[in-house]
């Protein structure tokens, strides 16, 4: 993970709550969520992402990460730019995808 960033975007959030951000390093974007102790279903545009397929490694709570922090599951998809993606995050729990062009 990239300690320079060349554009953060805040995609959602409410102070004490809950986050979802974007990160940019080069062509490849870092988003990130993170919440509370209260769960949350959350849906995100890529509308921020350039022409073309990319593809991203998602990183999210399994299904028992409510009761054991080190559940999640790896999960590879394509997505463009007018895509929208689902983010299920169990309570305390978090998500993340590394999202770059694909070859």
């Amino acid at each position: 993970i990239p300690v320079v960033w060349d554009e953060t975007r805040v995609l959602q959030g409410e102070v004490g709550d809950y986050i979802l951000i974007a990160r940019r390093n080069g062509d490849t974007w870092y988003l990130a969520a993170m919440t509370d102790w209260s769960s949350r279903n959350l849906e995100t545009g890529l509308s921020f992402l350039g022409e073309g397929v990319y593809q991203a490694t998602i990183f999210k709570d399994g299904p028992n990460a409510d009761k054991n922090a080190s559940d999640y599951l790896i999960r590879n998809q394509h997505v463009r730019r007018n895509d929208n993606v689902l983010l299920n995050l169990a309570p305390g729990g978090g998500w993340v995808a590394i999202v770059s062009p694909a070859n």
